[in-house]
């Protein structure tokens, strides 16, 4: 791999390594949502137990008591947001084109990482368009086919 691509996924294990730490690693998978479209947007959401499960829903589906206060909730998609400034920049640096969105999908038990990019700006040509809306579709995607 080049020095592009190894920092570029050195940003997306940092990605993944947050929405871990916020469930003390007790989740099967992990499914991020990022948006870097004029502005940065990071949600997450997991797979435990057989059940899809959003960030403020996980805690009591966990054997272990986590913190999903609104602080820890609001530092998890501040600092996610700032991994996704961090990967504009560092493709900035090294001219490529950066991603517009990504879906990420963490599986913890094959420790595998399945990512699909999307670099066509929807957010900029549509005002209707709104994070939490796709954020919510793929939450509901994801739910019916149980990937």
């Amino acid at each position: 791999m080049t020095q592009f691509e190894d920092k570029f996924m050195e940003i997306q294990a940092s990605m993944i390594s947050l929405a871990m730490e916020y469930v003390q690693n007790q989740a099967d998978k992990i499914f991020i949502y990022c948006v870097a479209d004029g502005f940065y947007r990071f949600d997450v959401f997991f797979k435990t137990n057989n059940h899809y499960l959003d960030r403020d829903e996980i805690a009591s589906y966990l054997p272990n008591e986590i913190d999903s206060s609104d602080e820890i909730q609001f530092s998890l998609l501040r600092i996610g947001a700032q991994d996704i400034e961090r990967m504009v920049k560092l493709c900035q640096e090294y001219n490529r084109e950066h991603p517009t969105e990504m879906w990420l999908i963490y599986d913890a038990q094959k420790n595998s990482l399945d990512s699909r990019y999307s670099y066509e700006g929807r957010y900029d040509k549509d005002e209707e368009l709104l994070p939490r809306l796709e954020f919510e579709k793929w939450f509901e995607e994801v739910k019916s086919k149980q990937l």
